[in-house]
C-alpha cells in the first residue's frame, strides 16, 4: 500500500503511495445525470469524494494532478454491507483482498510485525485505476467516507436527493458537559494520563454499547474510565440535510486534576496512534 509511477504524499501522518495500476476489471457504463457531493477525502496531492445520485446509488470521482476518475455507481445498500465489513476486520483482517464491484479494492498486508497497511486501488468505468499505500488510519477515513456516502442514499428524500449541489452537513457535537471518576489508584499517587475511546452515536445521541472501545491509553485504569464516561455522555447526532444519522466518533480524554472534558469530539476522520 506500487510499482511504476510512484508518488508519496507526506501531507498526512500515515505513508500514502500513488501508483498507475488495473487490476480490477472494465465494469459497466451508467449514466445519472444529477449527483451530489456528500464528503471528500484529501490525501496529499490525491483527492477522492464520493457523490450520491436521485437513484439512491453512490460514486468515486478521484483525482490526482490533472488525472481524474469516476467509479461505476455502487447500490447504496452494497456499499453499507461492504463498508461495515471490512472496518469490522480493520484490526485484524481475515482476507487477503476486499473487493467492492469493479470499483474498489482492498488489500491487506503486514506493514511491521505489530501493524497492518492497506492497499487501495479505486478504478474508473473504463478499467483505469489508481493505487493508495495507507495504514489503519487512513482506511477509516475511507471507510467514513463510503459510510456517508451510503447514509445519504438511503436517508435524503426523493426530492433532497434531486437537488444541486453538495449535501448539507452538520458534525456531531456534545450536548452537555459530564464529569468522569478520576481513578482511584491514580489519583491517590498523583499520577496523570490520557485516553481515547471510539465509539458510534445513534440518532438518538446516545454512544451505541456494543462500539465503545478504547484505542489507546496511558494505563488501563484510564482506559476503564474513559468507556464509563462515555456510557453516561448525551450528543447532539450529526445530520445529512437535517436527517439524524449514526457516526463513528473519537473522544479523547485528558486524566489531570480539574480537567475540562473537550466539547466536541472527533469524528472519524482523525489521526492517532493506537494502543
Amino acid at each position: 500500500m506500487r510499482q511504476s509511477v510512484t508518488i508519496v504524499l507526506g501531507a498526512l501522518s500515515g505513508a500514502f503511495v500513488i501508483t498507475a495500476a488495473s487490476p480490477l476489471g472494465p465494469p459497466a457504463i451508467h449514466a445519472q445525470t444529477n449527483w451530489r457531493e456528500v464528503r471528500s477525502l484529501k490525501m496529499g496531492r490525491f483527492r477522492v469524494r464520493v457523490d450520491v445520485s436521485p437513484a439512491r446509488t453512490v460514486r468515486l470521482y478521484s483525482q490526482l494532478d490533472t488525472s481524474r476518475l469516476t467509479s461505476p455507481e455502487l447500490p447504496a445498500d452494497t456499499v453499507k454491507a461492504w463498508q461495515r465489513m471490512v472496518f469490522s476486520e480493520i484490526d485484524k483482517p481475515s482476507r487477503r483482498e476486499y473487493m467492492l464491484g469493479n470499483a474498489i479494492l482492498v488489500q491487506p498486508f503486514a506493514a511491521d510485525s505489530t501493524s497492518v497497511g492497506y492497499v487501495l486501488t479505486v478504478a474508473d468505468t473504463s478499467g483505469k485505476s489508481r493505487q493508495v499505500v495507507t495504514d489503519i488510519d487512513g482506511m477509516e477515513e475511507f471507510l467514513d467516507l463510503l459510510a456517508k456516502g451510503a447514509a445519504a442514499a438511503t436517508t435524503l428524500t426523493d426530492a433532497e436527493l434531486a437537488r444541486a449541489g453538495p449535501v448539507e452537513q452538520k458534525p456531531i457535537a456534545l450536548a452537555k458537559h459530564v464529569n468522569f471518576v478520576y481513578p482511584r489508584t491514580a489519583k491517590l499517587t498523583g499520577q496523570s494520563g490520557s485516553a481515547i475511546v471510539q465509539f458510534v452515536v445513534d440518532t438518538l445521541g446516545r454512544a451505541k454499547p456494543e462500539s465503545i472501545m478504547c484505542t489507546r491509553a496511558t494505563y488501563k485504569d484510564f482506559a476503564d474510565a474513559a468507556m464509563a464516561v462515555v456510557k453516561t455522555m448525551e450528543f447532539t447526532p450529526a445530520t445529512l440535510e437535517g436527517h439524524k444519522i449514526e457516526q463513528l466518533v473519537e473522544y479523547p480524554i485528558d486524566f489531570k486534576l480539574n480537567a475540562v472534558l473537550p466539547v466536541k469530539p472527533f469524528e472519524i476522520p482523525s489521526r492517532r496512534g493506537r494502543r
